[in-house]
């Protein structure tokens, strides 16, 4: 099994429910999942991680785990700080992402924020 697809078999079996994470007290992430869409909201990142790759790198990685979630009709939202920024699945509708993760089961929604979530890390 590859790794997209355990995150994918993961994200699938979550039919509902909700998960907060808090760090120092503060909230961190929110995931919430109900039917067939999951959402998490990463509200603060209390660490840093270094050597990761680009934002290009990690979006064409995720092809995968998006490709497997609209072949199970599901929808993974990303938000940061609220704001929807990255939707993969079922429900993705991309535009010019398409061009540039090559897939059509990935959609930005907002780059700038989507920028500001990646320099977070």
């Amino acid at each position: 099994m590859t790794k997209s697809n355990l995150q994918a078999n993961f994200l699938i079996s979550l039919a509902k429910g909700d998960l907060k994470i808090q760090c120092d007290d503060q909230p961190a992430i929110n995931f919430s999942s109900t039917k067939n869409t999951r959402t998490i909201d990463i509200l603060d990142i209390p660490i840093k991680v270094s050597g990761k790759p680009g934002l290009i790198k990690q979006l064409s990685e995720a092809k995968s785990l998006a490709k497997k979630l609209r072949e199970e009709k599901v929808t993974l939202d990303i938000k940061y700080k609220g704001d929807l920024v990255l939707r993969l699945g079922e429900k993705a509708n991309p535009k010019l992402a398409r061009i540039v993760t090559l897939s059509k089961d990935i959609e930005i929604t907002d780059l700038k924020k989507l920028k500001e979530l990646g320099k977070s890390f």
